[in-house]
C-alpha cells in the first residue's frame, strides 16, 4: 500500500482524505491521485498537507517518501 504511513496518520487525527485535501487547498482527486502514486507530490502539496496532520518537517520523509520494494541497500 502506498503512503501507508500518511493513511494511518489520517486515521489518527480523525480526519478523511477529503478534509485533508480541502484543508491543504487541493482537490480531492489531485491528492486521490498522488496517495495512489500515479503523480508526485509538490513539494507544497507535502507542506500543505504535513500542516493539516501536524507533521513535523523531520518526519516528512517518513510519510511522504517511503522507499520502493527491492529499493533497499544490500549489505
Amino acid at each position: 500500500m502506498l503512503f501507508k504511513a500518511l493513511r494511518v496518520r489520517m486515521v489518527e487525527k480523525e480526519i478523511l482524505q477529503a478534509e485533508v485535501a480541502r484543508r491543504a487547498g487541493m482537490a480531492e482527486s489531485t491528492l486521490s491521485s498522488r496517495m495512489q502514486g500515479r503523480q508526485p507530490f509538490t513539494a507544497w502539496q507535502i507542506e500543505a498537507i504535513a500542516d493539516v496532520l501536524q507533521i513535523p518537517p523531520e518526519e516528512w520523509h517518513h510519510y511522504f517518501f517511503d522507499r520502493a520494494p527491492g529499493n533497499k541497500k544490500a549489505g
